[in-house]
């Protein structure tokens, strides 16, 4: 590879899923380089169904302006592939991405061969070239967002991690996770180790019966209200709370001044983000994010007359199941609109779901966007989606 695209696509090469949940992969791919994971600083280590990618951003602001040299890592991104890869809130540069992929994928050559048919799949490469890049920049803080789940998670090997946050758990990525709450909140306290602070955020009460039995201290739970939010729409008062929470767990020292200062700074793309004056984006792609998303919309002053839902979803959500509510406010409608994931990921079988509620159906977002005639408009979703439909709005 020669150049930070020729990287990017190697990365994406890589296989999407291994053959067994193990962390076998990713602890030998981690050995090949050397273990740069034993020597980065403490770390908040952040897991949910919802949420975790703002309490994030919101964490590494507040840690930045106390002065620490914060390491982000989060996933997946919305305009830049290298916001997956941050220091004090700055990209990874393009040059130290691709220096750093060399090194990894020269590792993986004869590692490859000694694993094969299980070689290291996409997000355990992604995790190491995150580690070992990190490794390298003398930091004093991380914030690492899961990929899926935790307990099996490619990050979930980080010796240092001193503070567990679970922002939020509800059914998604069942398959993968477990069908049931209970299944899926097990999955996610797998990140809590030893003696770390757990911080949780407003999870149900089977979620939280399973937080509790992992923890060897009480559960941290923030409190609402302390300070002005950090990221727009109503349902970032929880998350807020959660990241003060998170910080406070990490360094009681960090004043209030710091603490508001790091939640003014922050910025989210896509996440209740007014690109136009009439259209807003969110990557609300479940049904625990539809519903807040919606409760955030039902709260804007003054409220719009009309509110429209352009919605590309992936087959595998469970976006209708929010769909009813949503209709009960008449100022609402919803239109379905087909989206292909990556790697061929279907999308939501719209004429279905159009049969089965009260929603319109439209060939492409493009034309329901531009025969739409409500006063807003609101693009959700897959992330995926919205970074499309940001990418070609933003930049006409």
């Amino acid at each position: 590879m020669q150049n930070v695209a020729e990287a990017i696509a190697y990365i994406h090469s890589r296989p999407k899923g291994g053959q067994k949940e193990s962390l076998a992969r990713m602890r030998a791919l981690l050995a090949a380089l050397g273990n740069p994971q034993n020597n980065l600083p403490s770390a908040i280590h952040i897991t949910g169904t919802n949420g975790k990618g703002s309490v994030a951003t919101m964490t590494s602001n507040i840690l930045r302006t106390a002065g620490y040299r914060t390491g982000l890592f989060m996933s997946p991104f919305i305009t830049d592939f290298r916001e997956r890869i941050q220091i004090d809130n700055a990209l990874i540069p393009e040059q130290d991405l691709l220096t750093v992929t060399q090194q990894v994928a020269t590792a993986l050559v004869s590692l490859d061969a000694a694993l094969a048919p299980d070689v290291p799949t996409e997000f355990e490469v992604l995790t190491a070239i995150m580690f070992t890049y990190f490794a390298q920049q003398d930091l004093t803080a991380l914030v690492i967002e899961v990929g899926i789940g935790g307990l099996w998670d490619s990050t979930n090997v980080m010796p240092h991690a001193k503070v567990a946050v679970i922002t939020s758990v509800g059914l998604d990525h069942q398959a993968l996770l477990g069908p049931t709450l209970t299944d899926i909140a097990v999955q996610k306290a797998g990140i809590i180790h030893d003696d770390m602070a757990v911080v949780v955020g407003d999870l149900p009460d089977e979620a939280m019966a399973v937080m509790a039995q992992h923890a060897l201290s009480p559960l941290i739970r923030g409190q609402r209200g302390g300070y002005v939010q950090g990221l727009p729409g109503s349902y970032q008062v929880q998350n807020t709370a959660t990241a003060v929470a998170a910080v406070e767990a990490f360094d009681a020292h960090i004043t209030p001044d710091q603490m508001q200062q790091g939640l003014a700074e922050s910025q989210f793309a896509a996440r209740f983000e007014r690109i136009k004056p009439n259209v807003i984006i969110d990557g609300a792609h479940n049904v625990d994010g539809l519903t807040k998303l919606f409760e955030a919309l039902q709260q804007l002053t003054p409220k719009p007359a009309t509110i429209t839902l352009i919605i590309g979803s992936l087959t595998d959500k469970n976006v209708t199941l929010a769909f009813d509510d949503i209709l009960s406010d008449p100022r609402f409608d919803i239109i379905l609109v087909p989206f292909v994931g990556p790697n061929g990921r279907h999308s939501l079988d719209i004429s279905t779901a159009a049969k089965q509620h009260r929603v319109q159906t439209a060939t492409d977002w493009q034309t329901a966007y531009q025969t739409c005639p409500a006063e807003l408009i609101v693009f959700t979703g897959s992330l995926y989606f919205v970074s499309e439909v940001r990418g070609q709005i933003c930049n006409k």
